[in-house]
This record gives structure tokens, sequence and C-alpha cells, in this order.
């Protein structure tokens, strides 16, 4: 690939993006706006110039675009023959691979666990019950997305303790806690891997120097999703030179209520002065009149940077907006609507998608698109890290690479039961806290425990010979594929699944599960460089946790949030719910900012569409088995009059559209009849 015939075939703004390498520079990259291209291109073109590949760090949001990003860039440094490669990295890969280098320089072991939000529910459950806090109305789950949002502000925990929220004063009497149990246990949670690097580049100027004058030109994609925490680590890594290119979209900023601070953004130019801004507006992605609605509706958000998008592609129909009786109504109106539209065009179903506020509002319109034997696909299921036996498995895994990780090691031990029950662990438990040893040790030393029965002895001491056995095994980074299968079926794994889920269909799935299980590792083993088990755990850790936020779709039509959908495009989108309390959303409706942020949900929902959006709401909606009369959305409002079409409910095609459906119809019915 020739970059600079590349290059020249960019628009002007795009073409200025990519050849203003040195200082730092905002590029406003509009939606469908052609951004991943532009970076790619910046990242080739900077080492066409001379730049070192391996002082070149680009950093994403999620693994897709990580991998996206990789094989373009590759495509085109390779063909020139450049021997290095740039760092294209997730946030927390990256800041991962930091702290197994240097972690101990935070008093932990390289050898540390990181926990999913299971593994974390558990912790703190536990914590919960040392304490003895009795309160249930405070669940594990509340306390930790409050710890959580704690870390990604890089506030203390004092700063929670407000007296008219009790919650947060239970959660800042655990966060100590829990920090100082995740750290015995020799395990982060995946704000860790952010905080903890930020943390050593402060405490370590010696660290932060190296890491700088590796990484001389750093880039940031989808800025606008940044937290306070990303903002100083990036920060501090620029250094001086502040070789920093930042990517992102203010009107697409759409996740506050996960850490993400727009201000990032917004204050850029004022946090880093010099900076260059180059507005990348023009649209690949959608008709003119869906474009012109996108700007009528989001020019009325105050803290934005002014930008307004637009496309060479026609205006294409005008965006349709019909109001139904109630919930069933617009349902059935429409799934018979995709029927009609696929009839008439042959559009293949993945064309479609249906955009909602949250995903407890997809019911009905799976029950329509049944009914009309339409294919749809609804993003945002259960997670297949989520299912019982693939936790257990990685549990044995944790254990056999982290001896320390006592939580991993108790779901081990009871996965399958080998009689080892609550009195027998907790006295197992008590003697490593007296004894002051590992939990695993004490497993092994389980002879010297006064009143333990010998079966209950017999079983500690074989569970820990088995770790002990694996752990050498697994030590050896080779045919770890084939020693995670030899470990399925010396504990009998396959027997539990058959005893545990009674129907031959569940089994089925299961035991197909633990066999994909074994074969990730496998795949891992023969694609990695210096495949270890620490390697394996951290790609399926990264995996479970990135991956769980860049939803995917499947086949037929996509059912999906709007959350979701940002990234995404699709030729014809109906966005439905648009409702008052939904859209906004009642909890939003408080402040200004809550208000913008839900406008600009709506704004990454309509420019999903490429070629059609249809935007429905209903007078009357079932919302948790009730049914209740609803308002039209203030937003709608918000788009001109000139770029609307108002559908009736009875009268849903214009003339136009009736005739050349009955034209289609007719010929279709010909074709079937053989003339």
């Amino acid at each position: 690939m020739d970059i600079y015939r590349e290059i020249s075939h960019l628009n002007p703004r795009q073409r200025e993006a990519v050849m203003h390498t040195d200082g730092p520079l905002l590029i406003l990259a509009g939606a469908g706006s052609g951004k991943t291209r532009v970076i790619t291109l910046r990242t080739a073109y900077l080492i066409s110039t001379g730049v070192a590949a391996r002082s070149v760090l680009a950093v994403t949001f999620t693994n897709k675009a990580t991998r996206e990003m990789k094989e373009r860039v590759h495509s085109m440094i390779m063909i020139r023959g450049d021997k290095g490669s740039p760092v294209i990295s997730t946030f927390h890969s990256f800041c991962l691979k930091v702290l197994r280098r240097e972690i101990e320089h935070l008093g932990y072991r390289k050898d540390f666990t990181i926990y999913d939000t299971s593994e974390q529910v558990s912790l703190l459950r536990n914590i919960l019950s040392d304490i003895k806090f009795y309160d249930k109305s405070f669940k594990a789950e509340s306390i930790l997305e409050r710890i959580s949002r704690t870390k990604n502000e890089f506030t203390s925990s004092e700063a929670t303790t407000p007296a008219d929220k009790p919650i947060e004063e239970a959660s800042a009497r655990v966060y100590p806690k829990y920090l100082e149990a995740l750290k015995s246990l020799n395990a982060l949670d995946f704000d860790d891997l952010l905080l903890l690097t930020l943390r050593l580049f402060r405490e370590h100027p010696g660290v932060l120097e190296k890491y700088q004058e590796r990484f001389r030109y750093i880039m940031v994609d989808e800025y606008q999703d940044t937290n306070r925490v990303q903002y100083d680590f990036i920060k501090l890594l620029a250094g001086r030179r502040k070789n920093l290119c930042v990517v992102g979209d203010d009107d697409q900023s759409i996740y506050g209520w996960r850490g993400a601070d727009l201000g990032n953004i917004l204050d850029f130019e004022k946090d880093f002065p010099g900076t260059v801004i180059v507005r990348l507006e023009q649209n690949y992605r959608s008709c003119g009149h869906i474009l012109k609605a996108a700007n009528g509706v989001i020019t009325n958000n105050e803290k934005r940077m002014a930008k307004s998008l637009w496309t060479d592609r026609g205006d294409g129909p005008k965006v349709r907006v019909l109001k139904a009786h109630d919930t069933d109504d617009e349902a059935d109106w429409l799934a018979k609507r995709i029927a009609s539209i696929r009839f008439e065009r042959n559009n293949p179903y993945e064309d479609f998608a249906v955009i909602y506020r949250a995903n407890i509002f997809s019911k009905p319109f799976e029950e329509a698109l049944r009914r009309q034997r339409i294919p749809y696909s609804v993003v945002g299921g259960t997670s297949y890290f989520e299912n019982k036996e693939i936790k257990d498995l990685a549990a044995y895994l944790k254990i056999i690479a982290n001896p320390s990780d006592d939580l991993s090691l108790l779901r081990a031990a009871n996965a399958p039961k080998r009689g080892l029950g609550t009195s027998t662990l907790g006295a197992i438990s008590e003697f490593s806290r007296t004894q002051s040893i590992r939990l695993l040790a004490a497993f092994g030393r389980a002879s010297e425990i006064t009143g333990l029965s010998q079966k209950a002895v017999a079983a500690a001491g074989s569970f820990f010979d088995l770790i002990g056995r694996y752990k050498e095994l697994f030590g050896k980074g080779i045919e770890m594929g084939r020693t995670l299968k030899a470990l399925i079926e010396e504990i009998n794994y396959n027997n539990y699944i058959a005893e545990l889920y009674k129907t031959p269909e569940t089994v089925f799935r299961k035991t197909a599960n633990l066999d994909g299980f074994a074969d990730s590792v496998a795949y891992y083993e023969s694609n990695g460089q210096s495949p270890s088990l620490h390697g394996f755990l951290e790609t399926l850790a990264l995996t479970d946790l990135m991956e769980s936020k860049e939803e995917k779709g499947g086949r037929g039509v996509t059912l999906i949030s709007f959350h979701s959908s940002k990234g995404l495009e699709f030729p014809v989108v109906f966005i439905v719910g648009t409702e008052e309390d939904i859209l906004p959303h009642r909890k939003s409706t408080d402040t200004v900012e809550g208000i913008e942020e839900e406008r600009r949900l709506f704004y990454v929902g309509i420019t999903r569409a490429m070629n059609e959006l249809y935007i429905t709401h209903a007078n009357h909606r079932t919302r948790y088995g009730k049914e209740a009369a609803s308002a039209p959305s203030r937003f709608l409002e918000e788009i001109p009059a000139e770029f609307i079409k108002k559908l009736d409910r009875f009268e849903e095609l214009a003339p136009e559209e009736e005739k050349a459906y009955a034209e289609k119809f007719f010929a279709n019915i010909k074709a079937m009849l053989g003339d």
C-alpha cells in the first residue's frame, strides 16, 4: 500500500489531521467521518517520516478497535519493510503490561490475579460478613459500583461519605478493607490496572521517565470517553514533548454514568496550550435528511464544540416518525414494516436495527418479530465468561498461577464437591490465619488441624497435591490445552456437569463450553509469543472485561440499546420508545448535564442510520407489567419539521410507495407462477 497515495485520497481536513505530527492535536471526528482511516494513516505516516515505530503508542477503548487498527497499520508498514511495530493497545492492556514489569515497586508480586465483577462481589460479601454489616438493603453490587466510581475519579474514600447517604458511608467503611483484601490476595480489579499504573508513574519518576522516553508520539481514540484517571495517566506519559493526538467527538460522549469526563475533550485546548484543532465534519455514512435531523437535535446542547455534519450522498428519504397507540401496536407496526421493506427491496435482515433505551424494552419487539417469522438477535445477552463451568475452570487456573488467590481456591475446592464442607473450610481458613500461612499451604497441612475428620484431611491433601502437580505441568508452558483437558478429566468435571444439569440439551451445551475453553487455551498457546498460564489468564480477563463493553450482533434484525449501538451502522434503523421518562430517562432530568447526555444518546442513535430512519413513540406503554400514558420525548420537537414525515398508523405508505409495493408484489407472484 502506498501511504502517500492513500493520503491523496483523503478530504482536506482528513489530510491535515494525518500530516500534522508534532505538538498537541485535537481531531474532532464527527459520526461517520472516517476517523479510523485517519488515525491509522497518521500512525503509518509518522513512521514513514522516520519516527521509530516502537516509539509510537496508539490507545483505544475496545479490543475490536485495537484489532482493526493493528491490521490496517501493519499492512501499511510491512510493505514499507519496517521491522519495528507501533504499540496499539487498549488502555487496560497497556497498563497490564506495564504492571507485569513494574508492580513490585508498589509492593505486589508479578504473579497477581485480575478479578472480574463476580469475584469482586464475592470478596465484598465476605468483607461485609466479617465486619458484621447486617443491613441487607445494601447489596454488594451497589457498594462495588461506588468503589469503582471512587477509583475512576481518583478520589479518597473519605470523599464519599455524606451523612445523608448511608450507602456511601457503608462504601467508605468497606473500601479500605476491600483494598487491603485485594493486596493480601495479590489480586487487582479492572479499575486497578489504570489506577495503579497512574500511582506507579506518580510515585516512581524513574519508571515514568523510562516510558516517556520510549513513547514519543501518543494517540488516544474516543477521547471523549476518558475518565479522570486516564486523563492524568496520558498527561504524565505525554511529558514535556506533548506530542499527543487525541481523537473524539464530544457529541458522542454517552458514558458519564461510568466515569467518562466530558471536560477532558472540551478543555483539551486549555490543558495543552498550542493545540491545533481539526474538525472532521464530512459524513460518509448517512443521507442528508438524517444528518440534518441529528444536527437539529444536538445544537440544543450548550456544552459542545461547534461542528455540523454534512454529506455529498444526497438527502435521501425524510425521517419517518410514527405515533402508535400502545406498546404492542408499535411493535406490530415495526415488524410488518420490516417485512414489507424486505419484500419490496430484498434487503437482508442484517440491514435492520431496532434501537431502544435499555434491553428491558426488547420483549414486545421480539414477540412481534417472531409472529412475522423474522429472525433477530438481541445484543447484550449473558456473556460466555459468566457460565459457571468457565468460572470454575478459570478458578483452577488462577490458583495454579497465583498461590495467594484464596477466593479462586475456595471456588475450585468445591467444584466439583470433594467432601470439603463449610465447617472444614472454616477450620482450614482459621488455621491459615493463626499460622500466618497461605490458605493453599494450610490445605497441605490439614493433618495438623484439630477436629478434622480423616476424610476431610485426605480431601484437603489431595486437592493440595492436585494444584501442585498442575502448577508444575502448566509451568512448562507447553501443551497447556491438553493439560487443561487432563485436569478436567482428573477432577471428573464432566460427570459433575451431568449431575448438576439434568436436561441433555443443557449438559451438551455445558460440555461443549468445557471443550471450547480448553481449545481456547490451545489456540492461545499456538498463536502467542512465549505462551504462559499467566499470559492466557491476562488474555481471558481482558477479553471478558473489555468485550462485555463492545457488544456483538448476530444473524437477523439487530435489537440493541443506544449505548451498545455506538460505533455501528445499519442501512435501516428504527429508534423506538422515544418518550418522556424513557428518553430522556426520568433519572436524568434533574440536571442540565443529565439532559444533555440523554440528548447525545439520541444523537448517537440517529447517526447509526445510513439510508433510512424511523422513530416511533406510543400513547400508552407497558412498563414493569403496567400500562401508563406516555408523552412524546422533548427531543422529537428539536428535529426541524422540514426533515420529518409523520406516518399515520393506518396509512403507513405514501401513494407512490404503495404503487411501487403493489408492482413489486405482482411481479413476484408472476415470477413464482412462471409467467
